[in-house]
């Protein structure tokens, strides 16, 4: 709903809105490795999501296909990968990780995430669940592994909003 604009915002407004908390979409190539690589971490602090806060996460990329190996790309909240995109060695398409994280308690999510398959316009949709105390700091983090060390995944986005639903 628009606010007039001889009206001011209080505090009991912010209930119930979307806010950005983290924003990076600087490219974070990872090449060169075989090892799962972060390209992309924010630190969750403690309650920062509510019990029955949300979170959407978008992350996306660029895939090259120079030695024709696999690449898989994950998301992460803590110690647990929510989300995989996988990549065939002949595919050099971009990938994106679109991903809801809602509290039903403080420690316990459930997950909708939108990822690409075999190109960013071809999607699928998962569900999950999770474990996550988000009553103590989390990170959340995107990572890439390469099977060959030629081959390159690079992020270009990594945005994170934070949604209080009181």
């Amino acid at each position: 709903m628009p606010y007039a604009n001889t009206n001011s915002v209080v505090a009991a407004d912010l209930n119930n809105m979307v806010r950005g908390l983290y924003r990076d979409n600087t490219s974070h190539a990872v090449t060169g490795t075989t090892d799962e690589t972060t390209m992309g971490t924010v630190s969750i602090t403690a309650g920062t999501i509510t019990a029955t806060g949300a979170l959407h996460i978008i992350a996306a990329g660029t895939g090259a296909n120079v030695g024709g190996t696999a690449k898989t790309i994950k998301l992460y909240l803590g110690a647990t990968a929510v989300a995989t995109v996988s990549r065939t060695g002949a595919n050099a398409q971009d990938w994106m990780i679109d991903a809801w994280c809602f509290n039903t308690t403080a420690a316990a999510q459930r997950w909708v995430i939108y990822h690409s398959t075999a190109d960013a316009v071809t999607l699928t949709a998962d569900y999950t669940t999770s474990a996550i105390d988000t009553a103590s700091a989390a990170i959340l983090k995107c990572t890439a592994t390469l099977t060959g060390a030629t081959e390159t995944v690079t992020q270009t986005a990594f945005d994170v909003f934070v949604v209080q639903v009181t």
